[in-house]
């Protein structure tokens, strides 16, 4: 039997809320209820399918690909939209988020999980939060737009750990977590 994944930065329970309560001011004021069925996350992979007699392997990979890796800050910053299908809080990228998701592509590459279709493509990293997408109807957008552009919001927090959801046909669970190494790391923020 294959199980839904998706590997995540979970952030603390207090900024979780914080953001969970604008996508329920976005929720209601606009009728998008898409993003009330996920946990407040930054995606770190697109969501996998394996086999769950694969998971113990999947998990001795990805400790490994976490061993290596130090903790770091993570800021959230202000809002952007992509292509009038998502509004989302903007994640920095810097050295620890950017090393992060390199080395977790890198163990689906190298051990040949989740390949793409063919025809199918990756799209770049753009580490985010999201507010609302999927359901956002093209004539609601504006509004959802104008209401979010010009909002200032800025968060940090810690990273010493990701996440792996499974998805019980209802919805995503934690599942486990794998610990980077407590140094934090000194980041360089770049855009």
């Amino acid at each position: 039997m294959t199980n839904l994944y998706l590997l995540a930065l979970l952030p603390p329970e207090d900024l979780s809320r914080q953001i969970h309560e604008i996508r329920l001011e976005c929720a209601e004021k606009f009728g998008v209820q898409k993003s009330l069925k996920i946990p407040v996350h930054i995606s770190l992979y697109r969501p996998f399918r394996v086999e769950e007699a694969f998971e113990k392997h999947l998990i001795r990979l990805l400790t490994s690909a976490a061993s290596g890796l130090k903790a770091f800050e993570q800021t959230l910053e202000n809002f952007e939209a992509f292509d009038m299908h998502a509004v989302v809080i903007h994640a920095k990228k810097n050295q620890g988020i950017t090393a992060l998701h390199s080395a977790i592509a890198s163990v689906f590459k190298k051990n040949e999980i989740d390949k793409l279709p063919p025809g199918n493509k990756n799209f770049p990293f753009r580490p985010h939060v999201s507010i609302a997408y999927r359901d956002i109807l093209p004539e609601i957008f504006p509004q959802i737009w104008e209401e979010y552009k010009d909002r200032k919001f800025k968060r940090h927090f810690r990273v010493n750990h990701f996440s792996l959801l499974k998805h019980d046909e209802t919805q995503w669970n934690l599942f486990k977590d794998f610990k980077l190494s407590d140094t934090v790391q000194q980041t360089e923020l770049f855009d």
